[in-house]
């Protein structure tokens, strides 16, 4: 009487170590065989206007993920969810297998490229530095934070800009992080900050529509050369990376593409030309 229970049991114990290594298969493979069984792309993106933002119903859009959008399009994927985080924890999302994309203006940069494949890249911007209107410690580079006494720079964390502003020899002392330009925004309007280094065509946007009472627009004496943001993918992630580099190959630089941007505030000169390729 025991031996079919002993049979049941041992099928049953069969059948639970094939459905866990299933699923375990699932999980560790790439994001479009996880598409392909009915899972969803996950997007991460940080609040970086005229990048990605919220529009007055709560959906993700700006230059970033519009671009992302049209392409997945192309391609017919259709199913994709959006997944918040700070700007400086979008990479360790990517590895961790939270995400499988970062839509968020994010720069391609050597240190990167290091961790992640990025798509060839959707803009080439120029730093800009916002002050507060009438500009009353004469900001016009980043040294003057080095010899201005008391000058203080705000930077995004984990930003190119933050780079930058190292790499210029700011001092740490002079630097202030946040986590959003809303934030750093809020912190110049409060006197806590003086300045804040950001995306040119990003402040432009913000100044336009959050505060041209409030603050000026300076450009930034830099060396620097304009930035390239791309999308980010995981490495093993590469058979999506490709697809979506192909489909922006023939999309990236034209009037399709300046059309769709240039109500987040782009002109042409802010998009590379269609044959233009991130490095690799």
């Amino acid at each position: 009487m025991k031996r079919p229970y002993l049979v049941a049991a041992i099928l049953l114990a069969l059948l639970t170590s094939v459905l866990a290594f299933s699923v375990l298969e699932i999980g560790g493979e790439d994001a479009l065989t996880r598409y392909q069984h009915g899972l969803p792309l996950r997007v991460g993106y940080a609040l970086e206007a005229p990048f990605v933002m919220l529009d007055a119903d709560g959906d993700v859009t700006g230059e970033a993920s519009e671009v992302l959008r049209h392409v997945l399009h192309t391609l017919g994927l259709e199913r994709v969810v959006w997944l918040h985080s700070d700007f400086g924890s979008l990479i360790r999302e990517l590895e961790s297998g939270r995400i499988d994309i970062i839509a968020a203006g994010m720069f391609v940069t050597a240190e990167r490229r290091e961790r992640v494949l990025f798509s060839r890249p959707t803009a080439l911007i120029r730093p800009g530095l916002l002050v507060r209107r009438g500009n009353p410690f004469n900001l016009l580079s980043l040294a003057d934070f080095s010899s201005q006494s008391g000058a203080r720079l705000a930077v995004i964390d984990g930003s190119i800009e933050q780079q930058q502003a190292h790499a210029a020899g700011v001092p740490e002392r002079r630097l202030k992080f946040f986590p959003d330009e809303v934030s750093a925004m809020a912190a110049i309007r409060a006197g806590q900050a003086d300045g804040l280094l950001l995306s040119a065509v990003s402040l432009r946007y913000l100044i336009d529509r959050n505060g041209a009472e409030a603050f000026e627009l300076v450009a930034a004496q830099t060396e620097q050369a304009p930035g390239a943001p791309a999308f980010a993918f995981r490495r093993q992630d590469s058979r999506l990376h490709e697809q979506v580099d192909q489909a922006l190959a023939s999309f990236i630089g034209s009037a399709e593409h300046l059309q769709l941007v240039e109500k987040f505030g782009f002109v042409a000169s802010d998009l590379p030309s269609a044959t233009e390729e991130s490095e690799r």
